[in-house]
């Protein structure tokens, strides 16, 4: 496993390029205010986002659902793919971990595939944090989506309490997708 720390080093050189797969997840701990909340909820998950590798064109990427990350003037919260050093960049990150997925080839690319028609579709970020409703996605639910598609719980029924106003009882976490035991980390940094 490759690994290394912010202290006067670049985390994005250490990204193991020759070994990131499609279908890989990808975890980081933002700095937002919505990242500290949903730090604050999980006692027992070093990451308050998630994502999944792919590979468009020669550019490793990361599909994500996120919200206050607009990309112009007039952006609205959605389903977007950024490159894989945008996703980890400082003013976003303070940690990160990158695991490789069990999923075959094959299906991995299907996952992916329909991940990026999400991002071509402008799927809009759930600000509602609404398991049931698949017309907007926030990031967790959207990794749980995909690998639904292909018929596997990849949380294993977790879910997180939260007792927030602003959050519904119960939601997807990364820790309840990163306990996922199939999940094999290869990067982190911190």
């Amino acid at each position: 496993m490759y690994s290394c720390s912010k202290n006067g080093e670049n985390k994005n050189a250490a990204i193991p390029y020759s070994k990131l797969c499609n279908g890989d997840i990808v975890f980081r701990r933002g700095i937002s205010f919505s990242s500290n909340i949903i730090l604050s909820k999980s006692n027992d998950c070093l990451y308050s986002h998630i994502g999944i590798v792919y590979k468009k064109d020669t550019t490793w990427c990361v599909i994500h659902a996120v919200n206050d990350e607009p990309e112009f003037d007039g952006d609205f919260d959605r389903i977007k793919i950024d490159k894989i050093e945008d996703f980890f960049a400082p003013e976003r990150a303070s940690a990160g971990a990158i695991y490789h997925s069990w999923l075959e080839d094959s299906i991995s690319k299907y996952i992916t595939n329909n991940a990026f028609q999400m991002v071509q579709d402008s799927v809009h970020f759930d600000a509602n944090f609404d398991l049931n409703d698949s017309k907007q996605m926030y990031c967790t639910e959207f990794i749980y989506y995909l690998y639904n598609t292909v018929g596997y719980d990849i949380t294993e029924g977790r879910r997180t309490k939260v007792g927030v106003l602003c959050f519904p009882d119960e939601i997807i976490f990364p820790g309840d997708i990163q306990k996922n035991k199939k999940l094999r980390i290869y990067f982190e940094f911190q």
